[in-house]
């Protein structure tokens, strides 16, 4: 979720219109500032203008792809007329499609049939899960950025042997989360990397807000902090006595601790004032309501990092209960052999009748 730009052909000219009628009130009452409500005037003529070159620059996008569209054999698509996918089930094949004002450009992606596709606030993912192959595709002034992987082969030299699956995919903000509880694997789609981790790779998941921690959770500990959600002020947890009506957040980070010493953090980045926009304000509503839909998503990727380490910590707990038993198993043997050894010695059992016993508790 990022901010976005409101202001169409009609807003900007009504803008222009009572900025001119304020210059006209001024100028009969103080010439002397008229000139304040006309650089407003202008302001709103060169919105209007941009509005009105995007929409024709959007409009001639949408006539470019559907325009491609026909060109070519598929049974679905996905996308926009920025940028869509074309998937053609039958020859196992998929065709993206990114567009100008003024022509479009293709690549073709043999061996992949779809299975679900979602959009992040940037890029669109697609999935084939036959395969385990992922894609990650975005329109950069008419260029296709692409990003393939095959989780297949990451997990191979994992040592996991995949199972045929159905796996599930998630978007929030400009990311993508796939994750196969089966198999016990997420892959995280990012602007700049598709990165597929098992889930025991994941030590813990915090969520920071201008570098403060505001909630952790980790691997056989407990909730640390509290997670903002819902409504400005509402919180859930720990620190309840924060006031949040009144915050100004220029950092929203999610971190992804892992067990690796080459690579062991993937952060996140939720909002970052000046590359997203301005300081957000939760005592201005427009902010307020961004910061809202902001939370939704870093509680929707807390869920489902949370949801991973429940999993691996179940599994801690089961193999420790496993070990014990087999410990215990084990040192009920040795007590009985230790039995059986003394019996022999002190001649209450033959060697025959020792070998006999010792067989069947063996075998048990």
């Amino acid at each position: 979720m990022k901010r976005q730009d409101n202001w169409g052909v009609g807003s900007s000219i009504f803008l222009s219109i009572v900025f001119a009628g304020m210059a006209i009130l001024t100028y009969q009452s103080d010439p002397s500032i008229a000139f304040i409500p006309v650089i407003g005037v202008l302001v709103g003529i060169v919105m209007a203008i941009k509005a009105a070159n995007k929409a024709a620059d959007e409009s001639a996008k949408k006539e470019q792809q559907e325009k491609f569209s026909k060109s070519i054999v598929h049974d679905s698509s996905f996308g926009n007329g920025d940028i869509k996918i074309y998937f053609d089930t039958a020859n196992k094949k998929a065709t993206i499609c990114a567009t100008t004002a003024y022509g479009t450009s293709q690549k073709e992606i043999e061996g992949f049939v779809i299975y679900k596709s979602v959009q992040t606030d940037e890029h669109l993912v697609a999935l084939d899960s036959s395969h385990n192959k992922i894609l990650s595709v975005k329109n950069n002034n008419g260029n296709i950025v692409l990003k393939e992987c095959c989780i297949n082969d990451e997990l191979k030299e994992m040592g996991i042997d995949v199972k045929p699956t159905s796996p599930t995919i998630k978007p929030y903000n400009d990311y993508a989360f796939i994750t196969d509880d089966i198999n016990e694997f997420i892959a995280i789609v990012t602007p700049a990397n598709i990165h597929v981790l098992r889930y025991s790779d994941i030590v813990s998941i915090s969520y920071e807000e201008n570098g403060s921690n505001v909630f952790n959770k980790s691997l056989g500990g407990a909730v640390v902090g509290g997670l903002l959600f819902g409504g400005v002020g509402a919180i859930v947890g720990g620190n309840t006595a924060k006031a949040t009506q009144n915050k100004e957040i220029r950092l929203m980070t999610i971190k992804i601790l892992l067990k690796s010493t080459s690579n062991s953090t993937i952060i996140l980045n939720i909002y970052e004032a000046g590359k997203d926009g301005a300081i957000l304000e939760t005592k201005k509503t427009e902010d307020q309501m961004l910061y809202e839909g902001l939370m939704k998503e870093v509680s929707g990727i807390k869920d489902i990092f949370s949801i991973i380490i429940d999993i691996v910590d179940k599994n801690i707990a089961m193999q420790k209960t496993s070990i014990n038993t087999r410990l215990q198993f084990n040192n009920g043997i040795a007590d009985e052999l230790t039995k059986l050894v003394k019996l022999k010695e002190s001649g209450y059992l033959s060697e025959e009748e020792f070998n006999i016993q010792k067989t069947k508790l063996l075998n048990r």
